[in-house]
């Protein structure tokens, strides 16, 4: 086995393979996807046939694609991508997925635990004895996990009906013929309710993966029988589409059985079983000595193999990880080689003597076959990486300490083959065992500071911290002193230790996102304090993102200058054509000015001082994701930093200002100006003096629990009842007293929002944190001498927010989680261990590289990152399931 160090030879082979073919959709897939979004989406209720543009993102039909790729967890465009078409295609229950558009919205149940089901025909596709048996294992899954009993009989009419038909078949919902829809059954009720239908034109077996196995869509469309709707956990049984399982190694997983004992109960006369499958044992992506099963790019991505599992790095440079069979159904449980094939838009994946292919997620007809397929000798017993040049169109498959070349377009092997790879690659005497670089997944800091660091640096004190007269380059380096002397300045502005050397806290502080705007004033926009000398200053917004709705960037730009028009005696007023005082549109990379945005998460914004032309002028970065809440980049906050520049505030040195450079989320409702920056604008502008009553302040909207999208602000348990923190107010929820909603100061009246919390259950103490402060309460009674600084805690001062804590009893540690940091504070000393922070996703794999929201329950620790929730064994170090935050709730 070679080590990872030996992949880089191959990487500019990997790398120069980018895009696929561009995709454009045929009538004959805008058909599938207007018949797919009908039936599933109640795409009928909107719009007629001769309407349906999927191309067009301006369109009804936009929204019911947003709405179908948001179920499935795809890339959310609103346009009809190869993805999106490929899912369409995959066979599939025939019940809606949006619980409303169907008989599922009012959470129908049976009103008794003893149900009837009788066969009424056989399919010829299995002996009547394997129907029988597969019908009575598939209702057994259910029983074995609900107090919920079933009795066949053979006459009369039974709770539900099972039948084999065709076409139309005398309800409202004919099938399709075959590899559609493949069953479909109704919701508890009277009459039809609870009858479940097989499409006979599919081809079902007992066993067998060359078909349909029965007992696995029958399982699944009895959970409908029940009363469950879909799920959009992948793993899920109830998830809509067909995926094959080994019937003999079938587990129900942990989202069905809550699914389903939230409108039944647990089986109280059974012993607990496994709730879950095994789940393989989820590999650390940035363990130095890791060795990499294969790596290959897809569509722009990039995929590195591990074990079971696969990270996904997207061009943005965003990483997920992924089970193999979650992504790939068909795919084998590991692999040892893979590569893409652009040109016929195909993934190759080898596992022992075997390959298989797909395109995109489904596998090719008459796959998996054998390496002599390639024309590999019967000698061949595995392939240890393979990685295709686009140049010459070959690619190559290493054995060992050898290699051969594969002609894609002759469809054969080149002759004068294998080579060693010592003699076609001079240097390599090991094994080649992936073709990519296994640390570029690695996003720790660095101990020491690397090349790539400097240039980090570099660039940074280049952009907001020097003279642009200045002359301290000798080719693209800087002289030592003048990088010495920007970092001291730098770290003084952030209250940094002051060093002038390039530091982790340092370097931290330069990857947050910020404002482009420098941080010395002496140094570009805002010498001699410029200012607006009208009472009116005009508006106007030329280009629109494509994230939110025109009403919502208006509105949102409105609150943004009425911040600054409720403490000073200036006006704004929008205007929609011509040249305003304050020119504003959403752009990516170059945009017309000298400041080109630099992509995600780097430079969100910037504006230009007062003044005539240009003056005033505000633009925002539309790589950034733009939303009106916690998560992504908040458009109000940052509007309203930049406006602040538009009316000729400088950079703040106080990190609780909202013209403090970096970018940090705090709770907008309500939101006012911070003293400092009210302030600042008054001593340009002066204050506002009304004899109108200012109005109050609305209070937070209450926030909708059962929304499959809804994002924890923070969690909690307090005296052993669950608190989940949203938009001012949270929800209760206990064994016995069940669930309730109250305004958060209500019961704690000093505290108005919460971004994390957690319990010392061992001093009956809770802490509450928002922003740099946190407070200490004992149930309902805040304690005196509160709020304090989390500086107490030992954070250092760039830390501005904590996004979520836990409290791990076994360890006596609290565990805080700061973007994709975490540090360890140990209780009994009260001092933050050493080491610390760490990377989330090297030291918690699988739970994602953010936590919004941590608690403890039963033993397990839940980390929510977005809507997503992952059940967690902390001593094993292993995922146990994923689940949603809204199941909490009572919600499903």
């Amino acid at each position: 086995m070679g080590t990872h160090c030996q992949l880089c030879f191959l990487a500019s082979l990997v790398l120069v393979i980018h895009a696929g073919p561009i995709f454009k959709p045929t009538d004959k897939d805008k058909a599938i996807a207007r018949d797919y979004l009908r039936n599933f989406y109640n795409l009928k209720d909107l719009m007629s046939t001769s309407d349906f543009h999927p191309e067009e993102e301006i369109n009804p039909l936009s929204d019911k694609l947003k709405e179908m790729q948001k179920f499935f967890r795809l890339k959310v465009t609103g346009t009809l991508n190869r993805e999106t078409l490929e899912v369409m295609k995959k066979p599939r229950c025939g019940v809606p997925d949006v619980a409303a558009y169907s008989t599922f919205g009012r959470r129908p149940k049976w009103q008794t635990n003893k149900l009837t089901y009788r066969i009424m025909n056989y399919t010829p596709d299995m002996s009547k004895a394997e129907v029988d048996e597969s019908m009575e294992k598939a209702l057994q899954v259910w029983a074995n996990v609900t107090p919920l009993r079933f009795t066949r009989i053979n006459s009369g009419t039974a709770d539900i009906m099972i039948s084999f038909a065709t076409r139309s078949h005398g309800d409202a919902s004919p099938f399709d013929g075959p590899l559609g829809t493949l069953a479909h059954a109704f919701a508890p009720s009277p009459g039809i309710g609870g009858d479940a239908h097989f499409d006979d034109d599919e081809f079902f077996t007992f066993r067998s993966s060359k078909g349909f196995v029965l007992f696995l869509v029958a399982a699944h469309e009895f959970g409908h029988s029940l009363g469950l709707s879909h799920s959009d956990v992948p793993g899920a049984l109830m998830f809509p589409t067909y995926s094959f399982t080994d019937p003999d190694r079938f587990s129900l997983s942990s989202d069905d059985i809550r699914g389903i004992q939230s409108l039944y109960g647990p089986n109280r006369d059974k012993t607990p079983i496994q709730t879950h499958p095994e789940i393989p044992t989820t590999p650390k992506a940035c363990d130095p000595n890791l060795i990499l099963d294969a790596a290959t790019t897809l569509r722009d991505e990039t995929m590195f193999f591990k074990d079971g599992f696969f990270w996904r790095r997207s061009p943005n440079r965003t990483v997920t990880q992924l089970q193999i069979k979650s992504f790939w159904a068909s795919a084998p449980d590991n692999i040892d080689a893979a590569y893409e094939d652009p040109v016929q838009d195909k993934l190759f994946l080898f596992k022992g003597r075997q390959v298989w292919v797909f395109n995109g997620i489904n596998l090719e007809r008459g796959y998996p076959k054998t390496l002599s397929s390639f024309g590999l000798p019967s000698s061949v017993r595995k392939v240890s990486a393979a990685v295709y040049d686009k140049n010459s169109g070959k690619t190559l498959l290493f054995v060992d300490k050898v290699y051969y070349s594969y002609d894609e377009r002759a469809k054969k092997m080149d002759r004068g083959y294998p080579q060693r790879v010592e003699s076609g690659f001079p240097g390599l005497t090991g094994e080649v065992t992936a073709a990519h670089m296994s640390n570029a997944l690695c996003d720790g800091a660095p101990t020491t500071t690397s090349p790539e660091d400097h240039q980090i640096a570099e660039a940074y004190l280049s952009q907001f911290y020097r003279d642009p007269n200045a002359t301290t380059f000798r080719g693209r380096m800087l002289l030592l002193p003048d990088l010495e002397n920007e970092l001291k300045v730098m770290q003084e502005f952030f209250g940094l230790e002051v060093t002038g050397k390039l530091d982790s806290n340092t370097l931290e502080t330069m990857k947050l996102p910020r404002c482009g705007v420098t941080d010395v004033a002496r140094y570009g926009h805002f010498q001699g304090s410029p200012r607006w000398k009208q009472s009116v200053v005009t508006y106007r917004i030329t280009e629109y993102t494509s994230q939110l709705s025109k009403k919502e960037v208006d509105t949102t730009i409105a609150k943004a200058f009425q911040l600054y028009s409720d403490v000073i005696p200036l006006d704004f007023k929008q205007i929609y054509s011509g040249t305003a005082d304050i020119m504003i549109l959403f752009k990516a990379g170059y945009h017309g000015d000298f400041y080109p945005f630099d992509g995600p998460n780097g430079v969100l914004a910037h504006a230009n001082a007062p003044g005539p032309e240009q003056g005033g002028d505000t633009h925002f970065d539309d790589d950034e994701r733009w939303t009106l809440h916690s998560r992504d980049i908040n458009l109000l906050l940052v509007a309203a930093h930049e406006f602040g520049h538009a009316l000729g505030l400088e950079h703040s040195k106080d990190p609780l200002a909202l013209m403090y450079p970096t970018y940090r989320y705090v709770n907008t409702n309500g939101y006012t100006l911070p003293h400092d920056d009210r302030l600042g604008v008054q001593a340009l502008y002066g204050v506002r003096t009304s004899t109108n009553k200012p109005k109050p302040n609305p209070g937070p909207t209450p926030p909708e629990p059962c929304k499959r999208d809804l994002v924890f602000d923070a969690a909690t348990s307090i005296r052993g009842e669950l608190f989940f923190f949203k938009n001012g107010y949270y929800w209760k929820k206990g064994y016995y007293s069940g669930l309730s909603m109250h305004e958060i100061k209500s019961t704690w009246p000093s505290i108005d929002s919460v971004d994390a919390a957690y319990e010392f259950s061992d001093r009956d103490i809770s802490f509450l944190f928002k922003g740099q402060q946190y407070w200490a309460v004992k149930g309902s009674t805040t304690l005196p001498g509160y709020p304090k600084l989390i500086s107490k805690f030992g954070f250092p001062t760039y830390v501005r927010k904590i996004d979520a804590a836990v409290y791990v009893k076994s360890t006596s540690r609290t565990l805080f989680f700061v973007g994709t940091k975490y540090w360890s504070f140990n209780e009994r000393t009260a001092q933050m261990d050493s080491g610390f922070p760490k990377t989330i996703q090297h030291h918690f794999p699988g739970i994602g590289s953010r936590v919004d929201a941590a608690f403890e329950n039963y033993g397990y620790l839940y980390f929510s990152e977005g809507s997503r929730q992952t059940e967690y064994n902390f001593t094993s170090r292993r995922v146990n399931r994923l689940l949603l935050n809204y199941g909490w709730l009572d919600c499903y």
